[in-house]
């Protein structure tokens, strides 16, 4: 592959990959404390896209002699490491690398968003906070209070609800259809990136039918069911309002 087009290539994807950095479209796919390390890694690649156009430019303007010269001893190079040591044919390497692009037409037509209720649905066991050793701290004061997803449900599978009881919470997340009817509140965790997420997901009661990946926040109170102490166990909340909103900047809880 020519010189000019490998900087060109390098210039789409960190130029790409920047853009849904600042955009915060990067939240999608990995955790939030990746932005300084991808802002780094694409100001880099843009960095040597330059550089490698400059070197172009520059070799361009080189005497026609010198030119030739320098191009067959490129070429001898190339010759070499496309397998005529080996008897090897190489001489499709190069076209592989037009696949780079691949990723930054994705970014660009059609950028994949974050994770919902379809790999929600297919999780077999329920993202909850272990708090078997240590009692869950009293939530604030006021109703409703703003908890998160994983948090009320760890507080009502290992704390049986205690810290639930005659409280009215507030959360935030999408639906996801419930096999059995209904349907869960559900919010998407990651330790990483998007690759290695789980779900968190409450079964809703007395809730209005709703199509999958609607964002909502709901206000509601624990009761008793869905299970106790265990990896499969999906609590219980009653709906007493809720409200479609957007998917929030950051879609992962």
């Amino acid at each position: 592959m020519r010189r000019d087009v490998q900087a060109i290539i390098l210039l789409l994807i960190g130029g790409a990959t920047l853009r849904i950095t600042l955009s915060g479209t990067y939240l999608n796919y990995v955790k939030e404390v990746m932005q300084p390390f991808l802002i780094l890694a694409s100001g880099l690649l843009v960095l040597f896209g330059i550089l490698g156009l400059i070197d172009v430019l520059r070799s361009s303007r080189v005497p026609a002699g010198e030119a030739a010269a320098e191009a067959d001893f490129e070429q001898q190079l190339d010759d070499e490491l496309d397998g005529h040591v080996h008897g090897h044919d190489h001489s499709h390497g190069p076209r592989a690398a037009w696949f780079l692009l691949l990723p930054v037409l994705a970014i660009f037509l059609i950028a994949p968003p974050a994770l919902g209720a379809f790999s929600a649905a297919r999780e077999t066991t329920n993202a909850i906070p272990d708090l078997s050793e240590a009692q869950a701290p009293p939530l604030p004061a006021g109703d409703p209070v703003p908890v998160r997803v994983s948090d009320y449900i760890g507080r009502a599978v290992w704390d049986d609800g205690l810290t639930l009881i005659d409280r009215t919470v507030e959360m935030t997340g999408f639906v996801t259809p419930d096999p059995d009817g209904g349907w869960w509140l559900s919010r998407m965790s990651m330790a990483c990136c998007a690759a290695d997420a789980f779900a968190s997901r409450i079964k809703t009661v007395d809730a209005p039918d709703l199509p999958a990946d609607t964002w909502v926040t709901i206000t509601g109170t624990w009761i008793p069911g869905g299970g106790t102490q265990s990896a499969d166990a999906i609590p219980l909340v009653v709906v007493e309002s809720w409200v479609e909103v957007p998917q929030p900047r950051n879609p992962y809880d």
